[in-house]
C-alpha cells in the first residue's frame, strides 16, 4: 500500500526513463504502450502535481537524455547491434518536430541519487545488518536531512521483489512494496530533488513524498 503521505499519479504504459527540469521543477517521463510500440512523454509539475501528455512519433530505438527549458533531448541508436552508433535530437515539448544536434549539452544535476552497495562490500554487510535482513543483492542508500532511505530486494519465487523504505531518525516512517518479479538488481530506485522524494512504483506510478 501507498502510505498517505505519498502522492501518487498513475499512468497508462511503462516508464521507461524520467529526466527533470530543475528551473521550472517539472519531471518528464518516456512512457511506452509495449504492446502497440507507442510511446508518450508525460510532464508532471512537481509543485501542482499535475500531469499532462503528449504523443509523439519518436523511433522506439530512441532514449530520453535530458531537458532544458522545455527543450527535450534525445539519443537515437541507429544500429540495434552497436550502441555506439547514436545520433541526437531536441523535441520543443508540444510540438512533435525532432531537430538534429550534434550532442547533448552537459549540465550539473541538482538531484541527489542513492548510493549504490554492491553485495559483499562493508556498506552492503552494514545495511543488511540494521536491516536484520539477508540481502541477495546491491542496495540503495541515502541520507536526506535527518532521514534515511534504503532500497532493498528480498527474493520472491523466481525472482525479486525490490522495496523501499524511509526512516526518521531511528524511526520507520513508511516501507512499501516498489516493485515485484524483477529479474535482477536495477539501479536508480528513487532521487531527491529539494524537499521532495521521487520514486517509480510498478513501473507505472510516479510517486512523491515531500519531507
Amino acid at each position: 500500500m501507498i502510505p498517505d503521505s505519498v502522492n501518487q499519479i498513475k499512468l497508462e504504459g511503462v516508464v521507461w526513463g524520467t529526466v527533470l527540469d530543475e528551473e521550472s521543477k517539472i519531471l518528464y517521463l518516456d512512457v511506452r504502450d509495449v504492446k502497440n510500440r507507442t510511446i508518450q512523454l508525460v510532464q508532471i509539475d512537481l509543485n501542482e502535481l499535475k500531469a499532462a501528455t503528449q504523443s509523439v512519433s519518436n523511433s522506439w530505438w530512441s532514449q530520453m537524455m535530458d531537458v532544458y527549458e522545455q527543450e527535450i533531448y534525445f539519443v537515437k541508436y541507429e544500429d540495434q547491434n552497436d550502441p555506439a552508433n547514436q545520433s541526437y535530437f531536441k523535441m520543443q515539448w508540444g510540438d512533435d518536430t525532432l531537430s538534429k544536434v550534434d550532442a547533448i549539452p552537459e549540465k550539473t544535476p541538482a538531484i541527489w541519487p542513492p548510493n549504490v552497495y554492491e553485495q559483499g562490500t562493508a556498506y552492503h554487510k552494514t545495511v543488511a545488518s540494521f536491516l536484520a535482513l539477508e540481502l541477495p543483492l546491491s542496495c540503495e542508500y541515502l541520507e536526506w536531512d535527518d532521514k534515511i532511505i534504503i532500497s532493498y530486494y528480498l527474493r520472491s519465487g523466481g525472482g525479486y521483489d525490490r522495496y523501499l523504505l524511509l526512516l526518521e531518525g531511528e524511526e520507520k516512517k513508511w516501507k512499501l512494496k516498489q516493485d515485484t518479479a524483477m529479474k535482477g538488481f536495477s539501479p536508480g530506485a528513487f532521487f531527491v530533488f529539494q524537499d521532495q522524494l521521487i520514486f517509480i512504483k510498478n513501473r507505472n506510478e510516479v510517486c512523491v513524498y515531500t519531507g
